[in-house]
């Protein structure tokens, strides 16, 4: 007996206008069901509608957003005919939205406690309505299930005293105050490191099974819908390309697209010094029409009925659909893909950064928390040292100090075997040029009103390289070397993709010739199409330069096979290190062996694949 859709979304169209007038067609026609209780993931890379569709399911989308067809049905209601007053009783109550970044979403100024109690009065009704008293109990109710530490002592505390993962926790507990039927979490674990990912992501499973809560998961991690969904929803150019069981599809996806994700996703099984597999070409236009099959320019199986007609949603067994001409005709497993490719790494140098004993001591509210205690290290010419660890552990701190943002309290640090600890004005001018970095977040890296000619070419005048006649000709060879178009110079950052804007980032961190690039988490915030393509971007500018890397990220699987060595950080300390495949196939250290168990594998590297047989005619 099959039970009733709780969340019925059929043929959804969401439209966006531009300042200028152009209509930007987010979604294009999304369709699925959701019953209470289920886990759906929603994927597909940057631009595909995942966000857009999750916002337009209580009708909360952004600006100029509206939904242009389509119907959401809410337990046989219909939200996209719903009157304010109606939605307002729907938004918290029966669907609840857990948003990307805590920080962003919660009020520096208001206690933990004020904005739950914010939230259950919002939720309150004629009928159920509770004192302060009794808003303070199910506030303490609300962080003890979601796994706060210490509640009653907490309450009073401000979001800044939380960790980043005790924030996402209370986000959800915001979003659990109104007992919705639904709740949304939009990307909840992107930021987070593995083993604080790991814990939301148990929290979400245990949630939906304690209280029947059905859940939609948007995210671009398949490690991570492997780990707690259901169902998989696989969005491309704003329309569904593929649907059914998660194991089925990660196992055996019939579209080349969803098997196009899979080859890019990095795996803790896979060697060092292996290139992931991005998908060649960019997504669609959002502004022009869309004529066959959205992903045919840059589909392997493409053929002329691609172009012209677009594929159905067609039912390709009992659970699986597909909208992809070659896939209906297509038959039996998919064969193993090719192996993966080999980077071309010449050996290491000499040393070309050192450090000794490395302290720093941060002092807040009379209180001392020691960021970095004693850490050594050496890093060589052509090099890739990884640094892991979860969050707090000194990652961040240490990535500010080489690149002498922030002082260091006591150590020393060598560059080109030169005491560079303490430089003067001149010398540290001079260390600047030779060490530069590549920030995590390509939005908020960028300044948004210069050009992106302008940004590149900051640094050239900063250090006094080259002549105001001769800069634009380094700023153009500079993007031809990440990859981008020279004509871009003239455009601002928000034309551009947030994986173009990482490769403008990289420019802007080359444009003075550095020897050491320090990379502070620089692929988090990508999909991992995107991420693949940065991460061989990074590889081949190595080969080329002969740059020495410091990557830091909290994706130990990305870290492997970007890295030559690993350094493991747990508070303030390098515990471990040593070799990238010796230490994740042999950890020593038990706090390594948690870092690498929980990281989520998405399924056996066999499965990704983008060839198959056709049927014989």
């Amino acid at each position: 007996m099959t039970t009733a859709a709780l969340l019925d979304v059929r043929d959804l169209r969401v439209t966006f206008t531009t300042p200028d007038g152009t209509d930007l067609h987010a979604v294009r026609g999304v369709s699925f069901s959701l019953r209470r209780g289920e886990t759906l993931a929603v994927v597909g890379e940057s631009g595909s509608g995942k966000s857009t569709t999750a916002l337009a399911l209580p009708r909360m989308l952004p600006g100029t957003g509206r939904i242009t067809a389509g119907s959401v049905l809410l337990d046989g209601t219909d939200l996209t005919t719903a009157t304010e007053d109606e939605l307002r009783a729907v938004r918290g109550t029966r669907i609840g939205m857990v948003f990307q970044d805590p920080m962003t979403s919660l009020n520096p100024v208001l206690t933990i406690g004020r904005h739950l109690d914010e939230v259950l009065r919002a939720h309150e009704t004629r009928t159920r309505r509770r004192d302060r008293a009794a808003r303070g109990a199910r506030a303490l109710e609300l962080l003890r299930l979601v796994g706060i530490p210490d509640p009653e002592r907490r309450l009073d505390d401000h979001p800044h005293q939380f960790s980043g993962g005790q924030r996402q926790r209370i986000l959800i507990a915001m979003a659990l105050a109104g007992e919705p039927d639904v709740l949304v979490a939009d990307e909840p674990t992107t930021a987070l490191d593995a083993t604080v990912q790991d814990q939301i992501l148990t929290l979400l499973g245990d949630l939906t099974r304690t209280t029947g809560t059905a859940l939609v998961l948007i995210t671009h991690n398949l490690g991570v819908v492997a780990r707690t969904c259901e169902r998989v929803l696989v969005l491309y150019g704003g329309t569904v390309v593929e649907d059914g069981p998660t194991a089925e599809v990660l196992a055996r996806p019939r579209h080349p697209y969803t098997a196009g994700l899979l080859a890019a996703v990095p795996r803790l099984s896979t060697p060092s010094g292996t290139r992931l597999t991005g998908i060649p070409g960019t997504p669609p236009d959002p502004t022009l029409p869309q004529e066959g099959c959205a992903f045919a320019a840059r589909c392997p199986l493409v053929e002329d009925r691609c172009h012209t007609a677009a594929p159905p949603l067609t039912r390709l067994t009992d659970t699986v659909r597909a909208a992809c001409h070659p896939a209906a005709e297509r038959t039996g497993p998919l064969p193993p893909p090719p192996p993966p490719a080999r980077i071309d790494r010449p050996a290491p140098g000499a040393v070309v950064l050192e450090t000794e004993a490395l302290r720093k001591t941060y002092r807040s509210r009379g209180r001392r928390l020691t960021a970095l205690d004693g850490v050594s290290l050496t890093l060589r010419a052509g090099e890739t040292l990884g640094v892991v660890g979860e969050s707090g552990s000194g990652k961040s701190t240490l990535a500010r100090i080489l690149a002498h943002a922030h002082p260091a309290d006591g150590g020393r640090i060598l560059l080109d075997g030169q005491d560079v600890t303490r430089p003067g004005r001149a010398a540290l001018r001079s260390v600047r040029r030779r060490v530069q970095m590549v920030f995590q977040d390509p939005y908020a890296s960028l300044d948004p009103r210069m050009t992106v000619g302008d940004i590149i070419a900051e640094p050239l005048r900063a250090f006094g390289i080259g002549t105001a006649a001769e800069r634009p000709a380094r700023v153009a060879e500079l993007l031809r070397l990440v990859g981008l178009d020279p004509a871009a110079a003239d455009r601002l950052p928000r034309s551009f993709s947030g994986g173009q804007r990482q490769r403008i980032g990289i420019a802007r961190a080359l444009a003075p010739e550095p020897a050491v690039l320090v990379c502070d988490e620089p692929v988090s915030a990508l999909d991992v199409s995107v991420q693949a393509q940065i991460t061989g971007l990074l590889a081949d500018l190595q080969a080329e330069l002969g740059l020495a890397l410091v990557f830091i990220a909290h994706d130990l699987a990305v870290v492997r096979q970007v890295s030559h060595r690993i350094a493991v950080m747990h508070q303030g300390r390098i515990v471990e290190t040593g070799a990238a495949d010796e230490l994740c196939e042999n950890p020593r250290e038990p706090y390594t062996r948690s870092l690498l168990a929980a990281v989520p594998e998405p399924v056996p590297a066999t499965a990704a694949t983008v060839t198959a047989e056709k049927v014989p005619a």
